[in-house]
């Protein structure tokens, strides 16, 4: 699948912008701070809904406009061609549009596009907080499945209702346990343990993948290894994976164990919120031990798993993001990237100059000018 055209309104630095895009490479160069980044994370945006640089929606919009729109349209092999809208407003929230028709979930939403991107913060997958690996998961397996965006969504408003209901018993205890509290945790149960399961598959999935692309970038000198700690335990991590319904019940006796904790904390402390990946090389973490280069490394190979696991799930490749990685990556790791770049029908790839980029990938890519918040063809 390719970004055909690209129009935003007042987005980041971009006061007003439309242009068409080919397949291949396309070259954004620019010096920093002109809007590099801006462009490719509209496209991400249209995506997934949501900023690549985890930003909350309102910092996307210009500097003193009240709304901001981003639209595409998107050509795909497998699946018709589909014209895609995200509107934010400070006001207003955020809308999201498929070929005109507001969409009122974003499962409606999400998927349409499939894009991977690499920039500068993604190594916060790796040494960030626990948080930051969730949200990788999530962002991920949304782009593959629609129901599982639902999940997310539905888990975290059961998730919101039961700990309210946990803060009415921590500030006045004498009148107890509301009934209802027992029938949020039958939600908060079923609806994390098929999170809890999506979250394993997709981990084993991509790991299968990235070992191998860590071994490659490595030369053999390292292994990378993915530890999943969910709230319950699924067994050591060479084992098959459970049913949902086992899933459910380890995390039905993790509630149980923790519930007097909870009532006195006012908060949930089981389920996907609270889960933790550790990522390991020669099976030390990476987040504790690992050098800043072998970080990057490993948030490479997983960018790289995950764009053939999309494209292997999904049936065409998506579009990859790379931003300014050039500038961070040495010789064999960026020969990696460029080989990665056969893999993508699009790839939009931005450095500051464009003599930072091999002439290998610059050979017949799209080059375009950045200044300001302009994009100008130069060829």
């Amino acid at each position: 699948m390719l970004v055909s055209s690209l129009s935003l309104r007042q987005f980041r630095n971009y006061p007003a912008l439309d242009q068409s895009f080919e397949p291949g490479v396309n070259l954004i160069v620019g010096a920093n701070g002109n809007g590099k980044t801006n462009l490719l994370e509209s496209i991400y945006l249209l995506a997934t809904s949501k900023s690549m640089r985890g930003v909350r929606d309102h910092e996307m919009i210009q500097w003193q406009a009240a709304a901001a729109v981003a639209s595409g349209t998107v050509r795909r092999q497998v699946r018709p061609d589909v014209t895609l809208e995200v509107g934010l407003s400070r006001t207003a929230g955020k809308t999201l549009s498929v070929n005109g028709q507001t969409q009122p979930r974003v499962t409606e939403f999400v998927g349409a596009l499939q894009a991977v991107s690499f920039c500068a913060a993604d190594i916060n997958i790796i040494r960030g907080e626990p948080e930051k690996r969730r949200r990788f998961l999530d962002l991920e397996i949304s782009q593959m499945s629609p129901r599982y965006c639902l999940l997310l969504g539905r888990y975290r408003r059961v998730l919101e209702q039961r700990n309210q209901l946990l803060r009415g018993v921590r500030e006045q205890p004498r009148r107890g346990r509301p009934d209802s509290l027992a029938v949020w945790t039958e939600q908060l149960v079923a609806l994390g343990g098929a999170i809890t399961l999506k979250r394993a598959e997709f981990i084993r999935d991509l790991m299968e993948l990235a070992q191998d692309r860590h071994a490659r970038l490595t030369d053999d000198g390292e292994a990378l290894r993915a530890a999943y700690r969910p709230s319950a335990r699924l067994g050591d991590d060479e084992d098959p994976l459970p049913s949902v319904e086992r899933v459910c019940e380890l995390m039905h006796v993790q509630v149980a164990d923790r519930l007097e904790d909870e009532c006195l904390r006012g908060v949930s402390l089981v389920g996907p919120h609270r889960d933790e990946v550790l990522f390991l090389i020669n099976g030390e973490s990476v987040r504790r031990f690992g050098s800043q280069g072998q970080q990057r490394t490993a948030t490479l190979s997983l960018k790289l798993a995950e764009l053939q696991l999309l494209r292997e799930a999904g049936g065409e490749s998506p579009v990859l993001l790379l931003d300014d990685v050039f500038s961070e990556l040495d010789e064999q790791r960026r020969a990696q990237v460029l080989e990665s770049l056969g893999e993508a029908e699009q790839t939009f790839l931005s450095a500051t100059e464009a003599g930072l980029v091999s002439e290998q990938a610059r050979r017949g890519a799209g080059v375009f000018r950045v200044t300001n918040g302009t994009l100008e063809a130069v060829r």
